[in-house]
């Protein structure tokens, strides 16, 4: 196999020797002036990343109290696009006291979140949802710098993911108690389906596109 090989590219050297001289001019002069494949790519880069960035869509900071916060020391983490290894942007670099807000935060906008009715929490889920598929193809692009992944496939993470959003911003008006046969006869067991604390983060985001 390997002699095979050494022989094919010798005939392919050999075809090309034979060409006349102004081809082989011709032909490195397109390989001298044609940029890079990963210049091109960067280039690309840079110019998608501009565009979400001006958009809204890229933020560099973390949200905290329906607030977009840098790092209390000023702290960044560089976000490097796997095709080419340059750096996209620099983002927040969270700590615990960051963590400690963004959990306070949380469980203080959990209090009002609780007193919303199953119709309210709907149309919020519903309108994340929206504002999902109406961005899906810039927000596919961010995955596509960040993640290397084709933009078929970044598409196709947000439809997938968006299901879940729809889903529930449907099963949120839905969301029924139980009342449970007790076993004394002067006794009523209610059980009240509420918002576990995985989701309370959540909320935060929920209250934000609200605004």
């Amino acid at each position: 196999m390997a002699a095979q090989n050494l022989c094919f590219m010798a005939m392919r050297s050999s075809k090309l020797l034979s060409r006349p001289s102004y081809l082989l001019s011709v032909q490195m002069q397109m390989l001298s002036s044609s940029p890079p494949l990963t210049r091109k790519m960067s280039i690309d880069a840079q110019s998608v990343a501009s565009k979400l960035t001006s958009s809204g869509l890229l933020r560099t900071q973390g949200l905290i109290g329906g607030k977009w916060t840098d790092a209390y020391d000023g702290k960044t983490i560089k976000v490097y696009n796997p095709a080419t290894g340059e750096s996209i942007v620099d983002v927040a670099c969270m700590g615990g006291r960051e963590t400690n807000d963004a959990i306070s935060a949380a469980y203080e906008a959990y209090r009002s979140w609780s007193k919303t009715t199953a119709a309210e929490r709907s149309k919020f889920l519903r309108k994340w949802y929206d504002l999902l598929m109406v961005h899906k193809e810039e927000l596919a692009q961010l995955i596509t710098l960040e993640q290397g992944k084709t933009l078929k496939e970044s598409i196709g993470e947000i439809n997938y993911g968006a299901g879940f959003v729809e889903f529930s911003a449907e099963e949120a008006k839905r969301v029924y108690g139980d009342i449970i046969p007790a076993p004394l006869s002067d006794r009523r067991l209610f059980v009240l389906k509420q918002v576990t604390w995985c989701l309370k983060f959540f909320i935060q985001l929920l209250l934000y596109i609200k605004q």
